[in-house]
């Protein structure tokens, strides 16, 4: 018999807490969602025994048991299996195989990613080179404070209002004739982010969330163009000079 205990309007279950599935699941339990978990470790499984969800330990993912636990009404399926490659293509199968409409499934590599989307998946996440994607461009500019790619080369990034822009309004600064960017929130240090008018005058301390081309973002921030190397790759001419010697 399907696990039944759902009532919210959103459905979601997730298979397997590895640390992408632990990482959905903390966000969920801040939303106003039904979940259930699924995972092979009890232990794992009653860290959430306090926690607002439906949890099975279940050793083996087979069609029959999904269909067993998982309602007929559920909305989303979130496969986290950990580094086990095989288990989360059977376990993208299954869900595909029981009409499931929604199936986000973790993917190791490129090829794992192909091999999910033929099986089923709905959507293929990749979360260490997503998470790259998003700090690499902090280590190169110390006023650049957040980036988040969107796609298509866009992207938002919550950047520190640079000092040349202080004193003047925001139509004055020319952002999106001079930067190809546009500016779609300000804040302090000490408040949240509002609506940016036009007459808005920028000061010290007022931090910005910018959208635009990834390139343009990294350029304004300061940060290195992608492929250039700003002190002409010293490490390859340090290397080349060592085994010269």
């Amino acid at each position: 018999m399907a696990y039944n205990n759902f009532t919210g309007l959103k459905q979601i279950a997730i298979l397997g807490l590895g640390h992408f599935g632990k990482s959905i699941l903390d966000e969920l339990l801040e939303l106003n969602v039904d979940v259930l978990i699924v995972d092979k470790d009890r232990d794992v499984i009653d860290t959430y025994k306090d926690s607002p969800v439906n949890a099975v330990a279940l050793d083996i993912l087979t069609v029959e048991t999904l269909r067993k636990i998982l309602p007929d009404s559920i909305d989303v399926v979130i496969i986290d299996l950990g580094g086990k490659i095989e288990a989360s293509v059977l376990a993208t199968s299954y869900c595909a195989k029981l009409n499931i409409k929604s199936i986000i499934v973790k993917a190791e590599t490129d090829t794992h990613g192909e091999i999910l989307e033929l099986v089923g998946a709905t959507k293929i996440v990749f979360p260490n080179r997503e998470a790259a994607k998003r700090v690499t461009p902090l280590l190169f500019s110390t006023s650049m404070l957040s980036y988040l790619p969107v796609s298509g080369g866009l992207a938002i990034a919550e950047l520190s209002i640079p000092e040349l822009f202080f004193g003047k309004t925001l139509i004055e600064t020319e952002l999106r004739k001079k930067y190809q960017l546009n500016l779609l929130s300000v804040r302090t240090e000490d408040t949240e982010y509002t609506i940016c008018e036009p007459n808005y005058v920028f000061k010290a301390g007022d931090i910005g969330l910018f959208y635009g081309i990834g390139e343009a973002l990294q350029e304004f921030s300061g940060s290195p163009l992608r492929g250039r190397h700003p002190h002409g790759n010293f490490i390859a001419r340090m290397l080349k000079s060592l085994r010269g010697r």
